[in-house]
């Protein structure tokens, strides 16, 4: 089993893809511990070229399928012990970042977290990035509702660990000096073409809110679950 899973959807970005792997092989300390889950368009042909002489690379062939989707089905295919959501316009900075993550995740015995980097963005106010244990996953329903179109994953899955926090079980790490950053390639779009407008959030923002119960029963049972894997620990 590999240490990481990285799930990378991409479409019609190869030089960008290309660009993110090298990072990721350059400041990897075992580059052969982790697979990247690549998901790319059955019409997006050089996409589907993308290789990488030092990464081990799963292609999932698709056909518009929402990011919810193409999440849930590259999770399926993949085999890590810990899963991360990548974007095609990132770059990582830091080296032996997998060590970092991984110390922070040898405290959590039962195997429950999330663990993100700073983006250069955001930083801690959202886990633009998540790296999320396995067990983790299977407790969330495969990270996400199939609903979410494109956007709002991302603060789906910060939301559920801050409310197993407030249960009393802070799995949420945020790694500061940990750069994951993100480039914003649709913002240079719109500075190179003011005509041109990223795909709306509105729908997916809704959804969001729709999925607050939702959110609370994951914490729940992440709660449970840690709870019962301490109580067996001691027994």
């Amino acid at each position: 089993m590999k240490d990481f899973s990285l799930i990378l959807p991409t479409r019609d970005h190869p030089a960008l893809a290309r660009r993110l792997l090298d990072s990721i092989a350059k400041t990897t300390s075992n580059p052969s511990a982790l697979e990247i889950i690549l998901y790319v368009d059955s019409d997006d042909i050089e996409s589907q070229e993308i290789s990488h002489p030092q990464l081990f690379i799963s292609k999932i062939i698709g056909c518009g399928d929402s990011m919810s989707e193409i999440t849930r089905k590259c999770f399926e295919l993949s085999q890590g012990k810990f899963v991360m959501l990548i974007n095609d316009d990132m770059l990582f900075k830091t080296r032996d970042w997998d060590i970092k993550v991984l110390d922070v995740f040898s405290r959590f015995p039962e195997d429950v977290g999330l663990v993100y980097g700073n983006d250069l963005y955001y930083g801690k106010r959202m886990s633009t990035f998540p790296i999320l244990s396995r067990k983790a996953c299977e407790l969330m329903d495969k990270i996400c509702p199939v609903q979410y179109r494109r956007h709002c994953i991302d603060p789906h899955i910060l939301d559920i660990f801050k409310r197993l926090e407030k249960l009393g079980y802070k799995r949420a790490v945020y790694l500061g000096n940990v750069i994951f950053e993100h480039m914003h390639n649709e913002l240079g779009i719109l500075i190179n073409d003011p005509e041109s407008t990223p795909q709306g959030d509105e729908d997916d923002q809704e959804l969001y809110f729709k999925f607050v119960d939702y959110r609370q029963q994951i914490a729940e049972r992440m709660a449970e679950y840690i709870n019962n894997y301490s109580n067996n620990k001691v027994h």
